[in-house]
């Protein structure tokens, strides 16, 4: 199974349905920079769909606002990629990382990390 990064103690997850605002569940730091990542829970499976990261406007403001592959916002293009791809939820965990280009480097190894066991980038990482 994938790993996640167990260097960054800073860290937690939270999980968000159709119905939900992405605002109010998100317990995301506003202050502090990492990375984060996506399960998509659908039918009993959980799947790894997205691999992202903060660039100086916090983790927060990056999951909550950030643009989906869709161009629209992350609070509505979740919503849609939910109901599109009939998922029951997403379970979202964030890293806050040490320094201010550490963020993109753990992504990058996450992707590698990924694409080593899969073959592919997650589904949303297009």
């Amino acid at each position: 199974m994938f790993q996640e990064p167990k260097k960054y103690t800073d860290n937690n997850h939270f999980f968000f349905k159709v119905g939900q605002d992405l605002g109010k569940v998100c317990n995301a730091p506003k202050d502090k920079d990492g990375v984060f990542k996506v399960l998509e829970l659908r039918n009993g499976e959980i799947n790894l769909v997205y691999i992202g990261f903060s660039n100086s406007n916090g983790l927060y403001n990056e999951i909550v606002n950030g643009a989906h592959f869709d161009k629209n916002p992350r609070n509505i293009g979740w919503t849609d990629q939910l109901i599109k791809d009939k998922t029951d939820a997403i379970d979202v965990y964030w890293y806050v990382t040490d320094g201010k280009y550490d963020q993109k480097k753990e992504q990058v190894e996450m992707l590698k990390d990924f694409i080593g066991l899969t073959g592919k980038l997650p589904k949303w990482n297009k």
